[in-house]
């Protein structure tokens, strides 16, 4: 099943601007709790957005979004400009996000509660897809990234960021060729793989349509 800041922590501020979270120096939002704490030490997400490619004005979505630690970051990041689609099948986890951004006044965030092997995203719409510590839930990669091709525009991405090794009770990630042959059977072309937190046990996978 599909679940889904930097060191030091920002204060979130509340303004009236329809994008009301205002980040710190970093562009970060502070984490929601010690454990959103822990995994944005692990993937600083100004970082990871840099590495992605995530701009202001872009459209993302995020597959596999959960409670939400990175589509808040994704909403800031883009901007009042920008829209950020937020998809998993955890129902409750969406309602969670949906209240967490009311608070947070983020006005540039859509949930979408997708299927197993269906995400609905929008149509050509999409400057990227992110996936990130959930590749290895998904049930079946290759039939769910298939249906998402088509959200991407012509010179859209889909990123993925994975854990390398286990990193939960009796379960082991997928290797970097399994991944790589998965989401090229997908429809996809591996662009690069970005291995700038491989000491924290974390990759990002570039692929283009």
């Amino acid at each position: 099943m599909r679940t889904c800041i930097t060191l030091a922590l920002v204060l979130l501020a509340l303004t009236g601007t329809g994008l009301g979270a205002e980040a710190g120096p970093t562009g970060v939002l502070a984490p929601e709790n010690a454990n959103e704490a822990r995994l944005n030490r692990l993937q600083p997400p100004d970082k990871v957005l840099e590495a992605i490619g995530v701009r202001p004005g872009m459209t993302v979505a995020e597959i596999g979004a959960g409670r939400g630690r990175y589509v808040v970051q994704l909403a800031v990041r883009v901007g009042p400009g920008g829209r950020v689609y937020a998809e998993d099948i955890d129902a409750a986890a969406l309602e969670h996000l949906r209240q967490r951004c009311r608070r947070w006044q983020l006005e540039n965030v859509e949930v979408i509660l997708g299927d197993i092997a269906d995400p609905k995203l929008p149509p050509a719409q999409l400057d990227r897809i992110w996936i990130v510590s959930s590749y290895h839930h998904f049930d079946d990669p290759v039939a769910l990234l298939r249906r998402a091709r088509p959200a991407l525009k012509p010179d859209g991405r889909l990123a993925i960021g994975e854990w390398i090794t286990i990193h939960e009770a009796g379960r082991r990630n997928k290797s970097s060729a399994q991944i790589i042959n998965e989401v090229e059977s997908a429809g996809y072309v591996l662009e690069r793989v970005d291995p700038f937190l491989k000491n924290n046990n974390f990759l990002i996978y570039i692929f283009r349509k």
